[in-house]
């Protein structure tokens, strides 16, 4: 999983990167990346994408990658 910015000044999203996905019949194709995990929708292209969170990270993307894991 990184961290996406879908607008300048927003708080950083946890997508899957391709070849993850919440299961294997699910998987994210190669050079795409997800819906943030929150399910917020996002009409084109992300702004950025890191590896951590550099400033606000969502905190229901947070909350479902933490259920996900268990």
């Amino acid at each position: 999983m990184v961290y996406a910015q879908i607008k300048g000044g927003l708080k950083l999203h946890l997508v899957y990167e391709p070849g993850e996905g919440p299961d294997d019949a699910h998987l994210v194709k190669k050079g795409f990346l997800s819906a943030p995990l929150c399910g917020q929708k996002v009409e084109g292209n992300y702004r950025m994408t890191c590896n951590m969170p550099l400033g606000h990270s969502c905190q229901r993307c947070q909350r479902v990658a933490a259920a996900r894991r268990v």
